[in-house]
């Protein structure tokens, strides 16, 4: 990730934690009702779309930086960086896609400023780049299997970050 990047995300913290089937939307409910009580911007999205905290930063980046322009689509940041993680044109779609349903076993919680977070016990801090990644979590991100050929496997996670980045094209 490019350090300019880095430095001007350097306030967001991503976590993932599993909750009970059909608790996640509830959690998601709690956690953003405390965050706007705090003064804290945060998002809950389901984890498996959500590949590493440099796909966020990224996102986070990129959100910053329509608001600053006057492109953005949302009021808010984080509602803007919902829409950019997705890799979506529309907000709605976002939502549908990167929102956490009743079958959301794992979240991600990403807090982009504000009040300082202090994670919950079971949180565990989520690295820049996963691991491993799936190619069934890639293809329901939207990435399509011509796409994936053209990358080595443990690049892939680069055409996610290409579709964040894809956004403010595909706003226009």
């Amino acid at each position: 990730m490019d350090d300019h990047i880095l430095t001007a995300t350097s306030e967001l913290k991503a976590w993932t934690t599993r909750v009970r089937p059909g608790e996640a939307e509830d959690f998601m409910r709690d956690f953003s009702e405390a965050g706007r009580e705090s003064g804290s911007e945060l998002l809950v999205l389901k984890a498996d779309l959500v590949f590493g905290s440099d796909h966020m930063r990224s996102a986070f980046y990129h959100a910053r930086k329509a608001i600053e322009e006057g492109r953005n689509a949302s009021d808010s940041v984080a509602m803007e960086t919902l829409l950019y993680s997705s890799g979506e044109r529309q907000l709605s779609a976002a939502i549908r896609k990167m929102s956490v349903d009743k079958e959301t076993e794992t979240v991600a919680i990403i807090s982009l400023g504000g009040t300082e977070l202090e994670p919950g016990h079971d949180w565990m801090k989520m690295p820049g780049i996963p691991e491993s990644v799936s190619t069934a979590d890639l293809r329901r991100f939207g990435i399509l299997d011509p796409e994936l050929e053209t990358v080595s496997r443990e690049r892939a996670i680069e055409l996610v970050l290409e579709r964040v980045a894809a956004v403010d094209i595909l706003k226009k």
